[in-house]
């Protein structure tokens, strides 16, 4: 059976490209036939183009190559459906990741800014319709079934959704032959739009089966890592977008307690967009590879910083971590936030590890000290971070099961 992918598989990023690798690999060693429906919209082609370095991009692209298999470009969900078509796709699989997002103009208006008032852009895979919702299905001759893995909504405020979009939401639910959600804020959302008609499970993010289904991808052994990026013995890896969240000197005081209290080196690690704000006499620079940047989160000490990718490999590989959590709604600018819509919150929470986690959303945090971040970071569970991991192997192997009968029946 030829299955379609319909994922960020073009964006410069590595939890995308771990997560649909994962899914890829899933399905061949179950003797289907996956390829990526290479939708990529020109407004976020363009934007890959602004925000992210050449080199990256060019590794991205060579690396798409050898990764996986992908069809002609598709431009517009007319586009898709033409593929699926003349591929002969027989189901599509879409997620995981922020597939069901939509961010409304009354989200986006900003208040207080220089203008005064203003609003944020909006990439069109973040209006709704869009393909990841299957908009194409109902123009094909023949409509395939649709699975949606782990989706999420990417803090979307759905309480701003008008009804008109209520209701097409709603009918493009109903018509999956499948449906989970990665987060609590997402599952609200689909019983929102569907008015509780379907209130989908809570399943786990792909790259909690990375180990078990990427296998011969290129993943580095510990030696092999430590000789090509010059590792230390020990090493915590730590990574911040900016200086809102913590200061210069807020990491040479971490880096000076890692290594008074451990000897371990702090070695500043990537987003794949850009360097990690800060210096810490060790960097990790772009171009870097999404299998490299996984081993070295594998492999290290502890992992401090942003965003949900690293925590989720730590958790899957049992690496002690503290996340400034950096997920959530704000408002006012940033003067009013609240993180009841983070992933990061959720995931923690269900793993009973919420004290590895402060909220920096708000326009007022300020950071703990390194020194308690530090002592946090060494408390880590890992043996619950082991227990976690294994359950949530489980139910991912339940959902892509699930997610796979339901497109064969």
């Amino acid at each position: 059976m030829k299955v379609g992918l319909l994922a960020f598989h073009y964006a410069i990023n590595f939890g995308a490209t771990l997560q649909l690798l994962s899914t890829y690999r899933y399905l061949l060693a179950r003797n289907l036939t996956p390829v990526v429906i290479n939708w990529v919209p020109e407004d976020a082609e363009n934007y890959y183009q602004r925000t992210s370095p050449a080199a990256e991009r060019d590794l991205w692209r060579r690396m798409r190559r050898s990764l996986w298999a992908e069809t002609a470009l598709c431009r517009t969900s007319n586009d898709v459906a033409r593929t699926i078509e003349t591929e002969n796709i027989e189901a599509v699989i879409i997620g995981s990741d922020a597939v069901c997002q939509c961010h409304t103009l009354r989200e986006r208006i900003v208040f207080p800014c220089r203008s005064i008032v203003g609003v944020n852009g909006v990439l069109s895979y973040a209006e709704f319709p869009n393909a990841f919702w299957a908009d194409w299905n109902n123009s094909l001759r023949q409509p395939v079934p649709v699975a949606v893995i782990s989706a999420s909504s990417q803090d979307s405020v759905y309480r701003y959704f008008n009804k008109d979009m209520r209701r097409a939401m709603c009918n493009c639910v109903l018509d999956y032959a499948y449906l989970s959600v990665r987060d609590e804020w997402t599952r609200k959302m689909m019983t929102y739009i569907t008015h509780g008609l379907c209130s989908p499970d809570i399943t786990p993010d792909p790259v909690f089966a990375f180990s078990q289904n990427v296998t011969g991808a290129g993943v580095p052994s510990r030696d092999e890592l430590a000789r090509r990026f010059n590792l230390p013995d020990k090493y915590v890896l730590m990574s911040f977008i900016n200086a809102r969240t913590v200061s210069q000197d807020w990491i040479d005081r971490f880096a000076k307690h890692a290594k008074a209290t451990d000897g371990a080196d702090v070695i500043m690690l990537p987003f794949a967009h850009a360097d990690s704000f800060g210096h810490a006499g060790r960097e990790i620079r772009l171009p870097l590879s999404p299998v490299d940047w996984y081993a070295l989160i594998k492999y290290s000490d502890g992992y401090v910083g942003h965003n949900m990718h690293p925590i989720i490999v730590s958790l899957h590989n049992a690496v002690p971590f503290f996340s400034f959590d950096n997920y959530g709604l704000k408002h006012f600018n940033g003067i009013f936030a609240s993180d009841k819509s983070s992933k990061i919150r959720h995931i923690l929470a269900l793993a009973g590890l919420s004290g590895q986690r402060v909220s920096c959303v708000s326009r007022r945090f300020k950071a703990p000290a390194p020194e308690d971040v530090y002592a946090r970071l060494r408390a880590t569970d890992q043996s619950k971070e082991r227990i976690f991991a294994e359950e949530y192997l489980r139910r991912y192997n339940a959902m892509m099961a699930a997610a796979t009968d339901a497109i064969m029946a």
